[in-house]
């Protein structure tokens, strides 16, 4: 897997694909490899771009602090190491929405388009001490401690019936350096970046989980209504939907992203 030095960080990253440039940030505790089924379901159509952020996966463990500005500045980076343009198209999940959010909103991007799939943007007072007390517990005790609290929620048992899917992720999970995970939940804490969303000019997709029990639709219709020019939709999974449901999130990525004259091809692919 190729490895780009950046300023600070080492990040860990694959391309794969032709057509449009297309980026897919993973969620809090995931890796790349989140997106394994789906990318091949838009590979034909885009040239995808997917990368171990800061302290996750394969890229470098992060023992110092971090915040979700310091990772729009590494996807900023990588774009520029990689050879993708600025204006490229992203697709975020939970807390990698944060970033794709903080990366937007930057002055030296010009995002076309941007999905935001079970975002996980503002933090409540409550949710906040939740983040802060897991930070503590997983730098204590390990990412054993905390890993059937959390995937209790984000990974429920009504969504495990594909158990070999389910356990591949949870070993994923497993194997996250558990201070760079803290340091990763203390950025999440402590970000403001929902006050951002009224500035986000561009066309957005807002996909809520039916089954998401961190992020209700309920609660991810609100965002899509503080964004300007904002899509809402709802699909059949939890709050990781690249695992849990990626052919109904590829089918709506696939139609929100492509020129209007394409949409009604995408539409008849998937309803023959």
């Amino acid at each position: 897997m190729p490895c780009a030095s950046l300023q600070d960080a080492d990040i860990h990253y694959e391309v794969a694909g032709q057509g449009a440039e297309l980026v897919l940030l993973h969620e809090l505790g995931g890796t790349l490899q989140s997106f394994d089924t789906l990318v091949p379901l838009l590979t034909q159509r885009f040239r995808v771009l997917r990368y171990d952020q800061r302290g996750a996966g394969s890229s470098r463990a992060v023992h110092g602090r971090m915040t979700i500005e310091d990772h729009a500045a590494d996807l900023a980076q990588l774009l520029a190491a990689v050879g993708f343009a600025p204006t490229c198209r992203i697709t975020s999940v939970a807390a990698g929405a944060a970033i794709a959010v903080a990366f937007a909103s930057r002055s030296d991007a010009a995002v076309p388009a941007l999905a935001l799939c079970a975002p996980a943007l503002a933090v409540s007072p409550e949710r906040r001490a939740y983040l802060v007390a897991r930070s503590d517990d997983v730098r204590r005790n390990g990412m054993a401690d905390i890993v059937e609290s959390t995937l209790g929620r984000s990974y429920p048992d009504a969504l495990r019936t594909d158990h070999h899917t389910y356990e591949a992720y949870r070993r994923r999970f497993l194997a996250n350096d558990p201070v760079s995970y803290a340091e990763a939940n203390m950025a999440l804490a402590t970000t403001r970046i929902a006050e951002a969303l009224p500035g986000l000019t561009m066309p957005c997709l807002v996909l809520a989980g039916r089954h998401d029990l961190l992020r209700p639709p309920a609660d991810v219709e609100a965002t899509a209504r503080a964004i300007p020019n904002a899509t809402f939709a709802t699909i059949d999974s939890g709050h990781l939907m690249p695992v849990q449901a990626p052919q109904a999130m590829a089918e709506h990525l696939l139609r929100f992203f492509a020129p209007e004259r394409q949409r009604e091809a995408i539409d008849e692919s998937y309803h023959e």
